[in-house]
């Protein structure tokens, strides 16, 4: 409780506020994307676990399309992964650092929140045209994972002509 207590003065310093519900979670709503997100903290002996829960359920038809633009998604990330809930197919973003003999930095538990957050707002657009069939799970991740300065090049017009 007191490493969560510390995550929460580390998070309004930072403009976030965050409140501990009843079974002893760190939570608040977060904008990414098109959507808001419930950032839930959690703290065991053994892991600091933050989760991103998207507001949104993938029906039981859309989900194996899902499941390819998730494993697509997670083959690319790092330190995050996108998981989805077999049973009602609500979709979430979540990393977890491991606590041994140490206590996380405030660098660090600010590195592990914000990734959480961000690639979450990176990629939710995506598993937004995903779920409801507007774009086929390769393609809308490949976009998402185009550099910036891939995009800008592709819609400058080729210049062929000669001085």
């Amino acid at each position: 409780m007191e490493l969560l207590k510390r995550i929460q003065e580390l998070l309004r310093t930072k403009d976030v506020t965050a409140e501990i519900d009843k079974d002893g979670e760190l939570t608040f709503l977060a904008r990414s994307g098109p959507v808001s997100v419930r950032m839930v903290i959690s703290v065991t002996d053994s892991a600091v676990i933050v989760r991103a829960y998207i507001p949104l359920f993938a029906p039981a038809h859309r989900r194996q399309a899902i499941y390819e633009a998730m494993s697509l998604a997670n083959w690319q990330l790092r330190f995050a992964r996108f998981e989805m809930d077999a049973s009602d197919g609500e979709l979430r973003c979540r990393a977890d650092m491991p606590l041994y003999d140490g206590v996380p930095s405030d660098q660090q538990i600010t590195r592990l929140v914000y990734s959480v957050w961000s690639i979450t707002e990176r990629y939710a657009p995506a598993l937004v045209e995903v779920m409801t069939g507007q774009a086929d799970p390769a393609v809308a991740i490949a976009r998402v994972e185009t550099p910036e300065i891939e995009r800008v090049r592709r819609k400058q017009g080729t210049d062929l002509t000669v001085n």
